[in-house]
């Protein structure tokens, strides 16, 4: 298993073990951000070894390892925007709190995106891949769109 591959993969299940026991009031309100912000970052990461795989840069035998942990980390976002950390150095918008319906959706195409990603890495169908990465993709995009700053360039 290469380094990135296994810090990936390492960086993933950190965040969801760390996330598993944490919820919006149980943290500290210093902490909120940064803990968010290192769930996101295990999901770009996901996200970089999964298009890696695609590109033909990484070996496929790892997408279905990064599926899951793509998928795991999805079931850990819904819980890295509590009420009240909407505050201090975040790229999160505040239409996550004032429209948290229309971001709910947004987090649980993120969700069936990912664990569809994970079913056909789970059972070996590559072809299937492309397509079912390209809609994770999609979801991450659309969520990126409408609920997070816009980066500068």
């Amino acid at each position: 298993m290469t380094g990135y591959l296994r810090k990936t993969i390492l960086t993933g299940f950190a965040a969801l073990i760390l996330g598993l026991g944490l919820s919006g009031p149980a943290m500290a309100d210093s902490h909120e951000i940064k803990f968010r912000q290192s769930v996101m970052k295990s999901v770009g990461g996901a996200m970089g070894g999964l298009a890696a795989v695609l590109k033909g840069q990484a070996s496929a035998e790892h997408a279905n390892a990064l599926s899951h942990v793509m998928y795991n980390l999805s079931l850990v976002v819904p819980h890295v925007f509590p009420e009240g950390s909407d505050f201090g150095e975040t790229e999160a918008l505040i239409v996550i709190w004032q429209k948290p319906a229309d971001f709910k959706i947004a987090v649980q195409n993120f969700q069936s995106a990912a664990l569809n990603l994970s079913k056909v890495t789970h059972g070996g169908d590559m072809q299937a891949f492309g397509q079912a990465f390209g809609a994770l993709g999609k979801a991450c995009k659309d969520c990126h769109e409408n609920f997070r700053k816009k980066k500068e360039k």
